[in-house]
């Protein structure tokens, strides 16, 4: 068996890699010895998965046009209005690397969330026309995330396996019948063994992703830091989970600007060049943690480690209510409105965490068990 994984952002969004290496462990899981070829936006960055067995990477990336694709492209852009031609004339190479593949796997779990994914639609729909079985895998879709011609390609899949079940109730209240639940790839990434020390950690992810729906939120964050030096007995450790250099997206960068305008003299930042792993291992380590990235609150859940999520779309609700049976410690990032709002946060999971820790020993292992379900489920589908 080979299967295609495309949609991958890159290693150095740390949630990518779990994806990556949770969905290669739960297939090879269901399909011993299978061959696995990799679609990816930073193939640089996936020098770290050459560890895995069997996983060939190949780089996205537009060709350019012929003559004869630009008259034709122009032509459809210009008086038809539509920009598929130029889709399949520019990635006509990326679409050639599914041809001996079985099965493709979107495992962009966001994909859905941004913009209206004309490239992944695209690929979607040559791969249909080349007669190969596509499944969204892991995946989050919120009703404000869905357009026509969304709707259109997710009817069109052989199916959605949805990561909580929001996203469920959302899709097929649009008509949409292909969805199964399950849970995140990422709960079952093994976590590689810290050697973070200090009593009362706090694990602390705060984003330039949220950032863009919170104004000043990086002098909140400084003056965050001070008050739970000042007033509680914890450690702050602040932890990059993503630390892609384009664009305003890289969460190390974020943090330590927090860090630096701040008169702190016990929190600890974290480099921004460990694995998807080894940043598991230090949030192992925490009594609790307030994270806006969803894979470093899953990397805390999977541990057993309480966690109030920062929440920007329908992933984090959805996530929480799946494990708790509502939304315990999910606040909207847009009403954060000064470090008192951040502050109530640490208040809020101080309160619940005896009770989480009860309920994830309890869920946890059910999650894990479901996530490998996902494979097993692949089967009717191939």
């Amino acid at each position: 068996m080979k299967f295609l994984l495309f949609d991958h952002s890159g290693c150095l969004n740390r949630g990518c890699e779990a994806i990556v290496r949770s969905t290669v462990n739960i297939l090879e899981s269901a399909f011993p010895g299978s061959e696995y070829a990799l679609l990816s936006f930073s193939p640089k960055s996936d020098i770290v998965l050459s560890d895995i067995p069997r996983l060939t990477v190949k780089g996205i990336s537009a060709q350019p046009l012929s003559f004869v694709d630009k008259y034709i492209n122009a032509f459809c852009y210009k008086i038809l209005h539509r920009s598929d031609y130029y889709y399949r004339a520019a990635y006509k190479d990326t679409v050639r690397f599914a041809e001996d593949c079985d099965i493709c796997l979107c495992i962009g779990g966001d994909t859905f969330c941004y913009g209206n994914n004309e490239l992944c639609r695209s690929l979607i729909a040559q791969f249909k026309a080349m007669g190969k079985k596509v499944v969204l895998w892991g995946c989050s879709i919120g009703k404000e995330d869905l357009s026509p011609e969304k709707i259109e390609t997710l009817k069109s899949i052989d199916g959605i396996f949805a990561r909580e079940s929001l996203t469920k109730e959302v899709l097929e209240n649009a008509g949409i019948n292909n969805v199964s639940l399950f849970a995140d790839p990422a709960f079952t990434l093994p976590t590689e063994e810290s050697d973070l020390e200090g009593e009362h950690l706090l694990g602390i992810n705060i984003s330039p992703l949220v950032a863009e729906f919170c104004t000043d939120l990086s002098e909140y964050t400084s003056r965050f830091l001070e008050k739970i030096e000042k007033e509680t007995h914890y450690t702050p450790v602040l932890i990059p989970h993503v630390t892609i250099d384009e664009g305003d997206n890289n969460d190390y960068t974020f943090l330590k600007e927090a860090y630096d305008n701040a008169a702190l003299s016990r929190t600890i930042i974290l480099p921004d060049n460990l694995s998807a792993s080894q940043y598991k291992g230090c949030i192992q380590k925490c009594e609790m943690l307030i994270a806006a990235r969803t894979h470093a609150t899953i990397g805390a859940y999977s541990n057993g480690v309480p966690v109030f999520a920062l929440s920007y779309s329908i992933k984090a609700r959805g996530i929480a209510k799946d494990l708790f049976g509502k939304e315990v410690c999910v606040a909207s990032i847009k009403s954060i409105k000064s470090e008192d709002d951040l502050f109530t946060c640490l208040c809020k999971i101080e309160r619940n965490a005896e009770k989480m820790r009860e309920v994830l020993a309890e869920v946890v292992p059910e999650k894990k068990a479901l996530a490998f379900s996902a494979g097993e489920a692949l089967k009717q589908i191939i």
